[in-house]
């Protein structure tokens, strides 16, 4: 039997596709990336990650399958910004700061069931080996400029 491992790039890709019960299922095989602070940033150099993406989505149901899985609430963003918590992102948004201000843990339950990826494409080959050398040397890097793995 094979086993699946979960990769960073799995976790972005269906954060970035709204795939919520993907995520869901993701994160209950492996949650140990669901507070990656490295797997978003801009040409500026602000890094995110999840739980702050799917507040930027707008997504009350991202939020939920996140928290459900333990994401942390207070988890600010960094880099060369002003930090900017889940909170202050959320100021606007009346359904995710219940979410988050709750200190009940949200349910989640999947309306289907998804197969699990299969391969990666360039750009998850990429988000991977940003990973690999932000684990290896403590910097980040966008994925767009690294160089092919040798």
């Amino acid at each position: 039997m094979t086993t699946f491992t979960v990769t960073r790039a799995h976790l972005k890709s269906a954060c970035d596709c709204r795939a919520w019960d993907l995520l869901d299922k993701l994160l209950e095989l492996d949650r140990s990336q669901i507070n990656d602070n490295s797997l978003y940033t801009d040409t500026w150099g602000e890094w995110w990650g999840l739980l702050l993406e799917t507040i930027s989505m707008q997504s009350v149901t991202g939020v939920r399958v996140l928290l459900a899985h333990g994401a942390q609430r207070d988890l600010a963003s960094w880099g060369d910004c002003v930090p900017r918590t889940p909170l202050e992102a959320a100021a606007g948004q009346p359904d995710i700061l219940a979410l988050l201000q709750s200190s009940e843990v949200p349910a989640y339950q999947r309306t289907t069931d998804p197969p699990l990826p299969q391969g990666e494409t360039p750009a998850e080959q990429a988000a991977n080996r940003q990973g690999e050398i932000r684990n290896a040397t403590g910097l980040a890097f966008q994925a767009s400029v690294l160089p092919p793995a040798l």
